[in-house]
């Protein structure tokens, strides 16, 4: 497959680099090469990159960093020579762990007891391989909660790893959603892998939502998907239940607290990783 590669240059680089990462990851760009430009860290570049065929100059100019007063972000692209993505994304894959509760590791991996849950992830390009902090905060934040029994709902899955653990820790039944076809696919592989059997794989939107009820929602996304899908996700959820959103950074949690409080959301929780945040909601019982 031949990839166009997109190379960013970016003033600052915090947080704005990992913003740009998530907005590329939700319009296609499947993996990223990141360097600093000046010994300080106040400019550096990211290359993205995604299949040429889906590759569109004028979704580029749509995204929100590339217009934000705060950060300057010039870009040029360029077609590259197929090369072996997973290969070169698998060699440099080292395991996650969350404390003493939850070890991520590829299936390469040796597997180290101690751990309450090892779970077994392909690192293929998809989201969500616990390396970010987003997926992290998630994973700390699910281990408060009493899932034995539970109905889980993992929008914007990834790779399928808060699935998995939701299952892992007793959840009755789990639903993961995720817009992108690839993601889909390596989420439905790593069920398989870890042997989960109450776990769905499908592809959608928050739409996708609509007309069922869980207990938990767990919504690691965009933070203007999280803003336009708020009411959707507290529709969704029963009396009681409980919704973990992150995939934006500190200065923007007063804007989905705003939001969730709007729709009817009681604020629960809260956590801070570097320059990414966490936010916890509770419906009304």
């Amino acid at each position: 497959m031949t990839y166009t590669e997109a190379t960013f240059l970016i003033a600052p680089v915090d947080p704005w680099r990992d913003i740009l990462m998530v907005e590329l990851g939700d319009i296609g760009y499947d993996s990223f090469e990141e360097s600093f430009t000046d010994p300080l860290g106040s400019s550096g570049e990211l290359k993205a990159y995604i299949p040429s065929d889906r590759f569109e100059s004028t979704a580029l100019a749509k995204l929100l960093t590339l217009r934000d007063p705060h950060v300057t972000v010039s870009w040029t692209s360029r077609e590259i020579a197929p090369r072996n993505w997973n290969a070169e994304w698998e060699s440099s894959f080292q395991p996650v762990e969350v404390g003493k509760a939850v070890r991520i590791r590829a299936d390469f991996h040796p597997s180290v007891p101690g751990f309450a849950h090892e779970l077994v992830i392909t690192p293929r390009m998809a989201f969500g391989t616990g390396h970010h902090a987003t997926t992290r905060m998630m994973v700390q934040a699910m281990g408060g909660l009493d899932l034995a029994g539970r109905t889980v709902c993992d929008l914007g899955c990834g790779t399928g790893v808060l699935a998995i653990l939701a299952e892992r820790m007793g959840a009755s039944t789990v639903t993961a959603i995720d817009i992108d076809q690839g993601a889909v696919d390596n989420a439905r592989e790593n069920v398989v892998r870890n042997n989960c059997h109450a776990i769905t794989v499908e592809k959608g939107t928050a739409a996708a939502l609509e007309g069922r009820t869980y207990e938990v929602i767990l919504a690691n996304i965009e933070r203007n998907i999280l803003l336009d899908a708020m009411q959707v996700m507290y529709n969704a959820l029963r009396s009681g239940g409980v919704l973990f959103l992150s995939g934006f950074v500190p200065t923007d949690r007063h804007l989905l607290a705003e939001r969730a409080e709007q729709v009817g959301f009681l604020l629960a929780e809260q956590l801070n990783e570097g320059d990414w945040a966490l936010l916890g909601c509770r419906k009304k019982s």
